[in-house]
């Protein structure tokens, strides 16, 4: 699924407020502490990896999606490639929520 323009907007907003985990380990350490509220997840992020976070994420009831490409995320945010993302703002994660399904 390509990331719709709303998506992008509200990323930028989230990596300029600081309410935005990248990387792996960071986004595991977001939903570990129950920070997280919405975690995005590329469409090229490894299977089994991909797996895991989605049960995961089911695990600690909260709301993911899978669009994009690593490449994307990167280019959106003006970082290098990142196959899983973060939202840690419950209003934020709501209205992207409202794009995604």
């Amino acid at each position: 699924m390509k990331i719709p323009e709303r998506i992008k907007t509200f990323l930028g907003f989230a990596k300029k407020s600081r309410q935005l985990f990248t990387g792996e380990k960071a986004v595991e350490t977001s939903i570990k502490t129950n920070k997280a509220k919405l975690v995005l997840i590329a469409t090229d992020f490894p299977e089994k990896r991909k797996y895991f976070c989605i049960k995961f994420c089911e695990e600690q009831k909260i709301p993911y999606g899978i669009l994009g490409t690593k490449e994307e995320y990167g280019q959106i945010l003006k970082i290098s490639p990142r196959g899983l993302l973060a939202i840690t703002d419950i209003r934020m994660a709501e209205e992207m929520q409202k794009h995604l399904f």
